[in-house]
């Protein structure tokens, strides 16, 4: 029998462990889940790579020291995969586990008769990410609070233990943390978060497709993919596009979710997805950027292995769907196509009646939030409690019937800023009766942003406040993963690189992000325009398709404090009727500015007048009264040896619009005489923001204040971070 065969023939099975502390599945423990667990006695963790201490248990608090490669600390307590140390830190220091061996390495722990590589054999398979990483302590503590005595079916799903990822032109620093057991383990959806879920992140059956073909229920495939990784990517394993495609994972419903509905989450698909569960088609979904769900309750067997089957197709630019940049033959601009899943799959337990979902809208002028909570299922006799909370206390409580709208007046309001982004936590809770039947936490920032007239001038405002926006341009693209970010660290990282050069603002150019990146900037306090990606809208059926994803994700990322700008067209890319698209977005979301067209064709609709200006800096003559905002800048070219996606082609100084700065020190220099002329635009003008093009190199462009690869930063960012203070 060969290897493939071998693989195919343990298919299906899956090792599922539930826990027994909180009745909670294990995928929640490596994410969200912060019970707190004291040790008996103080044990000594050795680093194996310098590691970073930061504030509180989470790669979201503040740095506040690190560890020396080697050196020994003592660990008082651990928060799901983080170890507080002693040492005398205020406030109390906390570095990850995963990063941490024990100072013994002969030590042999075993616990409940299970010897060290058993447990983290077990752990593996049911998905913890840190198996293989973490200390003995902390795999005897996950250990302890997740396995159950259930009947245990030892394989893989797949052939995860054989994956191996391609070997791709260019990787980033984090590509070696990505295996079958951390692909993204991180909670998806942090606006609307429950404790209870299970990630479907891992390996999968793959094969290509063909027209006309029909789902392999219960076949096995002729590959392996590493989900979320784009079909394209070197992560996935695969690294080849096809425009259609088969997937295949067979699971199990832990049983603590016993009399709940189960909801299938998919972050996003490019671009059409057809659901096929134990055999049942479910539904369909078309849009390449938005979330969607499906409840597959009434299609689960009452135990043992379930079947999830997902056809996808996307034409990339043969078609007229939204995609952005991607095509099939990359070129300058145009970048390597994502076909397929590429946001995190995973698995809820609701119950009959829930909430559906928020929408969150701060109302600063009235020092209060209005919050809408939408409820799927039977409403009859339901009714929420809405509680605004800061630092754990409640400090506004509203409840009715719902979806409401309610109003909560917040005391002493705190604005959101990039100098104070500030989050408020937001509970709902819902009751039949006396009874508690669901409860959510989501959060929100008190901000305001606006358009207005200061001294005669219009200015875009944050929080009635005129606010010089220094921005970049972001493509959102990875060398190893495409669309997707190897790591939730990568993700961060982007925006903290931006924050560290000196921008405050992010422009999102051609992509919607998955949910935890705009989750980062509204904690970072990153301003975001938010750019919808183009798609060809030769016919009324692409022009249609895009005005229906256009909303969706106007209405995904309503919530999220950091977004401002609503971006609809780009330097005439898939340009119709830009009045009516813009008039309907205005109306769909009248709490944030819009702008029509961006680049050499503004129409004079929106809120701003975008204009983009390379090889010089310069602002049209302009009859209109909305706010001037240079939307593109830049484009100078600094290529950096053995951090080239492809090396022997590069076109450093093509298309026209690259400047040639040949070292750092020319680079820094052509930059700070722009800036200069910016602030020119600014005073002469009255120019509103300013986004340079661009902050990372992707594929054939090596116009990024970083390399592709995320490894080279081509200047000092302090350098460039007090050239910004011009512009202040």
């Amino acid at each position: 029998m060969n290897h493939k065969a071998i693989a195919s023939s343990i298919r299906g099975m899956v090792l599922v462990l539930s826990m027994c502390v909180l009745g909670l599945p294990l995928g929640s423990v490596s994410a969200i889940e912060q019970k707190s667990l004291q040790t008996d006695d103080i044990r000594c963790v050795r680093a194996v790579t310098t590691a970073r201490v930061r504030s509180g248990p989470g790669t979201e608090y503040p740095e506040v020291a690190s560890v020396s490669n080697g050196e020994s600390v003592d660990v008082v307590a651990s928060v799901g995969g983080w170890h507080q140390i002693e040492g005398g830190y205020r406030p109390p220091a906390w570095v990850a586990g995963r990063l941490f061996a024990p100072c013994d390495p002969v030590q042999s722990t075993v616990y409940g008769g299970k010897s060290e590589a058993e447990m983290r054999s077990e752990l593996a398979v049911a998905g913890y990410p840190f198996a293989g990483t973490a200390s003995v302590e902390e795999i005897q503590r996950v250990y302890a609070e997740t396995v159950v005595n259930e009947p245990v079916v030892t394989t893989l799903v797949g052939a995860g233990s054989e994956y191996q990822l391609a070997q791709g032109p260019l990787f980033t620093r984090w590509a070696p943390q990505v295996s079958p057991t951390n692909s993204l383990p991180e909670y998806p959806r942090p606006q609307l978060v429950r404790p209870q879920w299970l990630s479907l992140n891992g390996m999968w059956e793959f094969q290509q497709a063909w027209p006309g073909d029909l789902p392999p229920i219960g076949l096995s495939l002729l590959e392996d993919i590493l989900v979320p990784f784009p079909v394209e990517s070197s992560l996935s394993g695969v690294m080849r596009h096809v425009d259609r495609a088969w997937y295949r994972r067979v699971f199990e419903i832990p049983s603590v979710w016993s009399g709940q509905r189960v909801i299938l989450h998919f972050g996003a698909v490019d671009w059409e997805a057809n659901v096929y569960v134990n055999g049942q088609a479910l539904g369909s979904h078309y849009g390449g950027y938005d979330s969607f769900s499906l409840d597959i309750t009434d299609a689960l067997r009452p135990a043992g292995q379930q079947e999830i089957i997902v056809g996808v197709f996307d034409p990339t630019d043969s078609g007229e769907q939204p995609r952005g940049k991607q095509v099939h033959e990359p070129l300058d601009i145009w970048y390597t196509a994502s076909t397929g899943i590429w946001q995190t799959v995973w698995l809820e337990p609701v119950p009959d009646t829930r909430v559906g979902g928020l929408r969150i809208t701060p109302d600063v002028d009235n020092d209060g939030v209005l919050v809408v909570v939408n409820v799927d299922g039977s409403v009859g006799e339901v009714w929420a409690q809405v509680s605004v909370k800061q630092g754990g206390r409640s400090v506004a409580v509203k409840s009715g019937l719902p979806p409401g709208p309610f109003f909560l007046l917040v005391p002493n309001v705190i604005l959101w800023s990039p100098a104070n982004p500030h989050l408020y936590d937001l509970e709902v809770k819902l009751f039949r009766g006396d009874t508690l039947i669901d409860e959510v936490d989501s959060y929100f920032g008190m901000r305001k942003i606006s358009a207005g007239t200061i001294d005669g001038v219009p200015r875009v405002l944050l929080n009635n406040e005129p606010l010089f926006q220094v921005g970049v341009l972001d493509q959102g693209y990875w060398p190893d993963g495409l669309y997707t970010a190897p790591t939730d660290e990568a993700l961060r990282f982007d925006i903290e690189l931006a924050s560290s050069l000196g921008f405050n603002l992010i422009r999102k150019h051609m992509k919607v992000e998955p949910e935890r990146w705009y989750y980062w900037a509204d904690r970072l306090g990153m301003l975001v325009w938010q750019d919808m990606p183009m798609g060809n809208n030769w016919s009324d059926w692409g022009q249609e398709h895009y005005r229906d994803e256009l909303g969706r994700m106007v209405r995904q990322l309503h919530n999220h404090p950091s977004v401002i700008m609503w971006v609809l067209f780009n330097e005439r890319w898939g340009e119709f009727d830009v009045a009516s698209v813009t008039a309907g977005v205005k109306s769909l979301d009248p709490t944030r500015l819009v702008i029509g067209a961006t680049g050499y064709a503004d129409e004079g609709v929106g809120d701003a007048i975008s204009f983009h200006s390379y090889n010089r800096v310069e602002f049209p003559e302009v009859g209109t009264g909305g706010a001037r905002v240079l939307a593109e800048w830049g484009g100078l070219g600094l290529p950096v040896s053995a951090h080239l996606w492809e090396a022997d082609d590069l076109r450093w100084a093509e298309p026209s619009y690259v400047e040639s700065a040949p070292s750092s020190v020319a680079l820094l220099q052509r930059y700070e005489h722009y800036v200069n002329q910016i602030r020119a635009l600014r005073h002469n003008v009255g120019l509103s923001a300013a986004v340079y093009s661009q902050l990372t190199d992707v594929e054939r462009e090596a116009t990024g204040w970083i390399t592709y690869d995320r490894q080279v930063t081509k200047a000092a960012p302090e350098r460039v971070h007090d050239i910004h203070k011009l512009l202040h």
